[in-house]
């Protein structure tokens, strides 16, 4: 007879702790804490959980190839709680940076395949269903635009019965870089095909790989995930010839920031991406260097951060 499941169960039976015991946890690993009141604002409103990745890089680890976390967790000396928060604003920066990029290129695939496939089709293209692949979810792109609240969305529908749904330039600007995405991977291999070609990018699956990176690192950014030494595990991004020392490790942020400059590059003649890595990495916090975020040696001299075709 198999043994019953309740004797693998396991309960959660960890207190919650005020403020002042999260110091003294804190203090008892050998951080330095000068400034309390900060500290106490920092664990009010940010919260000892949220912040407990930025605690990782100061933590002792063992001399290993790969170092280990040494248990019980105890901080390397001359650590400051300050040096936490500047991790962790770091952090916010460079996500803000991602955030901001990311958004041309978004603006780029909405714009491109709205166009290219307006003219092909008709301004309700999205309403003809065999131009999308049979795994298309229909239903939920439909519901996307049925509750958007934009007043232009409303407009349409109090002055027109028909078509339905409003012209494709109008529900460019109600969907997310998901929803986006996921329609271009979607789409007929010809159209797809056209699309990619306004990026300069000539592999459909290359093309499918790096909206769908984007779209991810995106959605890790807008929600506050920890970013600037993540090792990814999903969504990594298919590589080119011209750019694979660049992209070897594809787990790393700087592949994800060369898909993001190389797809930004297409769509503005700004090189603003590399002038803000630059000036946030002028005094960056004390754990943080280009490697530690995956950039290769000699990054800055290739064609790709200088611009140069």
């Amino acid at each position: 007879m198999a043994p019953s499941t309740q004797q693998n169960v396991k309960s959660y039976k960890k207190e919650t702790l005020s403020i002042d015991e999260l110091l003294e946890k804190l203090r008892g690993r050998g951080l330095n804490i000068n400034d309390e009141a900060s500290a106490k604002t920092a664990l009010t409103f940010i919260g000892y959980y949220r912040l407990s990745g930025y605690f990782i890089p100061y933590y002792k680890h063992t001399d290993d190839r790969i170092p280990e976390l040494i248990e019980p967790k105890e901080f390397k000396e001359n650590i400051y709680f300050q040096n936490i928060l500047d991790l962790y604003d770091f952090d916010r920066k460079i996500r803000l940076i991602i955030l901001e990029q990311i958004q041309r290129v978004e603006i780029g695939l909405r714009t491109c395949l709205s166009e290219h496939m307006s003219k092909k089709y008709g301004c309700h293209w999205f309403m003809n269903l065999t131009i999308f692949d049979n795994e298309y979810d229909y239903e939920g792109f439909f519901n996307q635009i049925s509750s958007a609240k934009e007043t232009f969305i409303q407009h349409y529908k109090e002055k027109y019965s028909h078509p339905k749904y409003p012209p494709s330039w109008m529900i460019t600007e109600t969907l997310s870089f998901g929803a986006w995405s996921k329609m271009y991977t979607d789409l007929l291999k010809e159209d797809k095909k056209a699309i990619a070609e306004y990026f300069n990018v000539k592999s459909v699956d290359v093309m499918q790989s790096w909206f769908r990176t984007l779209s991810h690192l995106r959605n890790l950014a807008a929600h506050h995930n920890r970013i600037w030494n993540r090792r990814f595990t999903a969504f990594n991004p298919k590589r080119i010839n011209s750019y694979y020392e660049h992209m070897e490790n594809s787990s790393t942020l700087y592949t994800r920031l060369v898909v993001l400059k190389y797809l930004s590059d297409q769509v503005t003649a700004s090189d603003d991406l590399k002038t803000k890595l630059l000036n946030l990495m002028e005094n960056p916090p004390i754990s943080v260097s280009w490697d530690k975020m995956g950039f290769v040696e000699g990054w800055l001299e290739s064609p790709l951060w200088q611009n140069v075709d």
